[in-house]
């Protein structure tokens, strides 16, 4: 069964979902990471955990925000409807 021109190909799909969630995965480590180096030349010990606490925070903010829009937009698209289904 073909699929209709506006329709993305499911790898274009998976690819675009994988994109994601490396996005919010590097949100939520790199400050962390960050707070740990600066913990580590300034000699603090909070910096790193203040970091991973911020980033899971942003990162998880992020995503609830990226799932939104994306399940709104696919709200407001009307059915598709095929040719091949309905009768003459």
């Amino acid at each position: 069964m073909p699929q209709a021109p506006h329709d993305p190909h499911p790898i274009g799909l998976a690819m675009e979902w994988v994109s994601r969630i490396l996005v919010v995965s590097a949100e939520m480590v790199v400050p962390g990471l960050i707070g740990q180096w600066l913990d580590s030349r300034w000699g603090y010990s909070f910096l790193g955990l203040l970091g991973f606490g911020l980033g899971m925070t942003l990162g998880v903010f992020h995503l609830l925000v990226m799932t939104r829009s994306k399940r709104s937009a696919s709200e407001q698209q009307p059915p598709s409807t095929s040719q091949e289904n309905e009768r003459p």
